[in-house]
């Protein structure tokens, strides 16, 4: 019986980091490539905001830092850190 118990506690902990190493490696999204769907999931996010977002990002062709983001009307600082908990910037590499 306690082997069993112990089986399952071993393989619970090993599903638990498989699913923590993915959620890391692609946790967060890339707020260049966000869509206007995307982004209302976000708490102080509406459509309006969200369009705002989307045409401040494909004005700059892209943006380097999620903190440019405070430029836009209606981002201020608790918005931007709820951003920050969904998405990232990714630079492209050149040979992407």
């Amino acid at each position: 019986m306690k082997r069993k118990v112990l089986v399952v506690v071993l393989v619970a902990l090993f599903l638990a980091g498989v699913a923590m190493q993915a959620f890391a490696a692609g946790g967060l999204k890339d707020i260049n490539r966000a869509t206007a769907e995307d982004l209302v999931l976000v708490k102080g996010i509406g459509q309006k905001r969200a369009e705002a977002i989307i045409s401040f990002i494909s004005r700059r062709s892209g943006i380097r830092s999620m903190d440019e983001l405070a430029e836009v009307k209606g981002v201020g600082k608790k918005v931007l850190e709820e951003l920050k908990g969904h998405f990232e910037v990714r630079i492209k590499q050149a040979d992407q």
